[in-house]
């Protein structure tokens, strides 16, 4: 079980790292265009066409990195006061209802994906970009998504189940401000001089 969730993880992270890349990437076309459009005059204008389906694959394919790392916003006011049994409650409902959302969502992208490879839609701009490339790629994000968030529902209910709450809090609670803290301090850029 450890190695899928080790597998799950990796995939999650070159995922992210690759929608990062190609953020990255339309900022420099977008750039280019700029500076082509403003010295040279040429009348480049794709920037905008691809920067939106950077962002659209860029951030379905962060999502489930975003939630193994416990990134998603959660509003933690009405569980605080609760015993731990009760956190845990919230925390796996809170995350049953990710899995839903991130299930139904997946449907409907891969539905919209598939109607446009069905119909050979393309974008109406100079690039005509087959449509169900751009949303083939944010379905497969969207499906990773909703993978990871079924894989992770099932390991809080079976860490409820077997009364381990301390796991349970772990996979589905909200990152705290400790956590958060020790993930920036273990992050730090500057090696520790001698005497600290």
């Amino acid at each position: 079980m450890q190695r899928v969730h080790n597998a799950i993880e990796m995939v999650s992270l070159w995922l992210a790292r690759v929608g990062g890349v190609l953020l990255l990437a339309v900022t420099l076309v977008i750039s280019f265009e700029i500076i082509a459009r403003k010295l040279f005059f040429l009348p480049f204008n794709v920037g905008t066409e691809l920067s939106m389906y950077a962002l659209a694959t860029g951030a379905s394919w962060s999502f489930s990195y975003a939630l193994l790392r416990h990134a998603h916003v959660r509003v933690d006011v009405a569980r605080k006061p609760l015993p731990q049994v009760g956190r845990c409650l919230l925390d796996v409902a809170a995350i049953m209802s990710l899995a839903v959302v991130a299930i139904i969502l997946s449907y409907f992208a891969g539905q919209t994906a598939y109607t446009s490879w069905i119909l050979g839609a393309r974008e109406n701009t100079p690039l005509a970009t087959p449509l169900a490339i751009p949303q083939g790629l944010w379905f497969l994000g969207m499906f990773w998504f909703a993978l990871v968030s079924v894989e992770q529902t099932i390991m809080a209910i079976v860490m409820l189940a077997r009364g381990n709450l301390q796991e349970v809090l772990k996979i589905a609670g909200p990152a705290g401000a400790e956590e958060e803290l020790k993930e920036v301090l273990s992050a730090r850029a500057f090696p520790k001089r001698d005497g600290e």
